[in-house]
């Protein structure tokens, strides 16, 4: 990408002595990442992937600018417009970069072969994270271009304060990286190796914990009274501001300082530490239940093969963390709203629910296919044809029972206490209906044998404008269900009957296409296994 085509002179070279970087070895391994990413053996990391960083940075500078240009039509003042938009990019670009640094840090595969090499710390680390610096050179004019140019239709903006905010965005971003290497700096200084890739995935959550705090804890905040525990003098604040940034310097160069010692060491430990929880094999009931109705062992193979994966994969976890406020956020309507009944004729949170699980599924049904360990999909080529029909009903059980029909009943529980039997009965068998309506369309969605493919690096950022498009639609859905059929009881009766036969049709349909999928791929997986030797003519 952008960093192997700087020049590589002396001065470079001087610079990267300064930082304690072996320039030749910082140069080679630079080589080896960009030829693996060439090769596709090396996907993982965007700031390497070139047409996925471009295409991310125009879906970023579509979804900014439309925002930046309806909130300057609106003409608010100077002080409250770039102050605004300052802190939504860095929130984006921090969303960003902690994943990628996480993944850089805490997934090193290829340090595995490099450990015995002599490479010192400073040196791999550095090659490692140069991918954040052409994620900043891209993202950063992606995310405040329009906004910067939009501000110049304010009252009071002067030419050159364009120039101006994209200074500040460039050196916030900066400064968003580096925070962002400095702490899982001080995580693989202080966590035990092997338990570091659980405690990096907790890292990973804080942009999105901050932002649903930020959310719903505005009426929660003003009561600590914060202005209580700042100084109110002149000599207060710039002692405060003193020792903050005394102490932010600090943390900032001892986090990076402690990725140039014996990371190289602790890789192998890194690599093999686990990421999720363990469990020993045991029999299960659903899943001898599975087997009876979804068609015998391959189905059970397939339900207690998923059902073990979505919690231990590393890649997998990392790509449900953007799901978190779409999560939270219904959820705490749900806790806060929970005892008014939807037929009571007014909008309530429990009309959300339906909506909540089909929104789950839309983000959690094109992320099954990749996972970690990606080159075990060779595996699955043992395995005759007729196993595969019913290994997709395993899979759709696993998606069905444990994220539709257990919830529901939990849910059918807690509705017929706060509304009554009927009506606690009668919303959660609709709700029901409506979410395996979702499943069956959004089955369509798993592309490939679950956790059989190499991550995409742009799919996670995709996230956030697909949330936007996925909300859109479904409250959409919410409408049309709001104002036609939760009209009375017989009408919400009537389509939880009608939407059985579509359900289990449109559910057969999808069965078959994901069967096809999972013959494709594997085609696939056999042709890449040919392309590895080549003919040599004599």
């Amino acid at each position: 990408m952008f960093l192997t085509r700087i020049p590589r002179g002396p001065r470079v070279a001087r610079v990267l002595q300064a930082l304690g970087i072996d320039p030749r070895r910082y140069w080679l391994l630079m080589d080896l990442f960009a030829e693996l990413s060439e090769r596709r053996e090396m996907l993982g990391q965007l700031g390497r992937q070139g047409a996925s960083l471009k295409i991310i940075t125009w879906l970023y500078f579509g979804l900014m600018g439309v925002v930046s240009l309806l909130i300057a039509a609106s003409g608010p003042s100077l002080a409250s417009y770039y102050p605004l938009f300052l802190a939504f990019s860095t929130f984006l670009l921090v969303a960003v970069l902690v994943p990628e640094t996480s993944n850089s840090l805490v997934n090193p595969v290829e340090g595995l072969v490099l450990a015995h090499q002599p490479v010192d710390g400073a040196t791999y680390t550095a090659a490692k994270l140069s991918h954040l610096a052409s994620i900043l050179l891209y993202l950063v004019p992606g995310l405040n271009l329009v906004p910067a140019l939009a501000g110049l239709e304010l009252a009071g903006a002067r030419w050159y304060y364009p120039l101006l905010y994209l200074a500040a965005a460039l050196a916030l971003g900066i400064i968003a990286a580096a925070g962002c290497c400095a702490l899982f700096g001080w995580l693989v200084r202080f966590v035990p190796a092997p338990r570091l890739k659980s405690a990096a995935q907790i890292v990973e959550t804080v942009p999105w914990l901050f932002y649903v705090a930020f959310n719903y804890g505005r009426t929660f905040f003003p009561r600590l009274h914060f202005a209580r525990w700042l100084p109110s003098t002149a000599a207060g604040w710039l002692s405060f501001a003193t020792l903050f940034a005394i102490a932010s310097l600090a943390a900032l160069v001892f986090g990076v300082r402690s990725l140039s010692g014996d990371y190289l060491v602790r890789v192998s430990s890194i690599v093999h530490g686990g990421s999720g929880a363990k469990s020993k094999p045991r029999p299960s009931r659903l899943g001898d239940a599975v087997a009876r109705v979804f068609g015998g062992p391959p189905s059970r193979g397939a339900f207690e093969y998923v059902s073990r994966m979505v919690v231990r994969d590393w890649q997998f976890r990392r790509q449900l963390i953007p799901m978190i406020p779409m999560l939270i956020a219904p959820a705490f309507l749900l806790i806060q709203y929970w005892r008014t009944s939807p037929f009571s004729h007014n909008f309530t949170a429990a009309h959300l629910v339906p909506h909540m699980f089909g929104g789950f599924l839309f983000f959690l049904c094109p992320l099954l296919p990749y996972g970690t360990d990606y080159k075990g999909a060779w595996l699955f080529l043992l395995a005759p044809n007729r196993v595969f029909a019913p290994f997709a009903r395993g899979v759709y059980a696993f998606l069905w029972l444990k994220l539709i029909v257990i919830p529901h009943l939990v849910l059918c529980l807690i509705f017929m206490w706060a509304w009554g039997i009927a009506d606690g009965a009668l919303f959660a068998a609709y709700s029901l209906a409506a979410a395996s309506a979702y499943l069956g369309i959004e089955l369509r969605l798993v592309n490939g044998i679950p956790f059989g493919r190499q991550v995409d690096p742009s799919r996670g950022a995709y996230m956030l404008p697909l949330m936007i498009v996925g909300s859109l639609a479904m409250a959409a859905a919410v409408g049309v269900q709001y104002f036609l059929i939760f009209r009375s009881r017989m009408a919400v009766a009537l389509v939880t009957i009608a939407l059985a036969a579509p359900v289990y049709y449109l559910t057969r349909s999808s069965l078959r296409a994901f069967e096809v999928v999972i013959r494709y791929r594997l085609g696939l997986v056999s042709l890449e296994s040919k392309l590895l030797y080549k003919e040599v003519e004599t």
